[in-house]
């Protein structure tokens, strides 16, 4: 059966969303809430950035790498991920009664050691943080990676189409073990006109990035 082109894009495009949008929901037990531990939050917000993906490593020897770079600069400063993501577990975990506090920004992996883990029946978080509750002065510590911006899809070399994207991974440690009791994933997007490469305010993508955010602070804060 022969498909066309546009076909083929299209259909690589519902594919490429569907999973994206597919999240596993996690159910915190509701010990975690009432235990009256202090919560520590550590919220870091990577650079805006294009993400590709389905890309063939023949497409992405020949993908210019800065190529949005303007124009994702140009939006940057009217999206705020950061206020909007922190507000948001601000007022979920205060909702349920548990004590949150905001305590960085950074958070480098590389400075911890490799954790060996004492049970295998138990789950541990990879890196040994255990010091960051004297130095926050927590009981627990969720750990949030945020990234946004321009994702383009593939199909193999060629480009099956644009939108914006959020991607949040999520951790909550014990800081008393090490031991993990959340960990989560999830995916944000938002669809780009074909008409958004318009300066100066490129107001069309800032809309796609900012409706991949708001998706991913949604589901974030119906996953807790």
């Amino acid at each position: 059966m022969k498909i066309t082109l546009k076909k083929t894009t299209h259909l690589v495009l519902l594919a490429l969303i569907a999973c994206s949008c597919a999240v596993k929901k996690y159910t915190l037990e509701p010990a975690f809430y009432s235990s009256g531990s202090d919560l520590g939050l550590i919220l870091v917000t990577n650079d805006i950035s294009t993400r590709r993906s389905g890309q063939s490593v023949i497409g992405a020897a020949v993908t210019n790498y800065t190529k949005y770079d303007g124009q994702l600069k140009a939006v940057d400063h009217k999206l705020d991920p950061e206020r909007k993501f922190k507000t948001m577990y601000s007022n979920l975990f205060e909702s349920k009664g548990k004590s949150l506090t905001v305590v960085d920004s950074k958070f480098d992996e590389g400075l911890y050691s490799e954790f060996e883990a004492p049970d295998r029946d138990k789950k541990y978080y990879k890196s040994d943080i255990r010091a960051l509750k004297d130095k926050y002065n927590v009981d627990e510590l969720m750990i949030v990676i945020i990234d946004y911006g321009l994702n383009q899809n593939y199909s193999g070399v060629f480009e099956a189409g644009k939108g914006g994207y959020s991607h949040v991974v999520s951790n909550i440690v014990n800081l008393n073990d090490n031991s993990l009791i959340y960990k989560g994933e999830t995916w944000g997007n938002g669809k780009l006109e074909n008409n958004w490469d318009t300066p100066p305010d490129y107001e069309l993508l800032r809309m796609a990035i900012e409706a991949a955010i708001n998706q991913a602070i949604e589901t974030e804060r119906n996953k807790y």
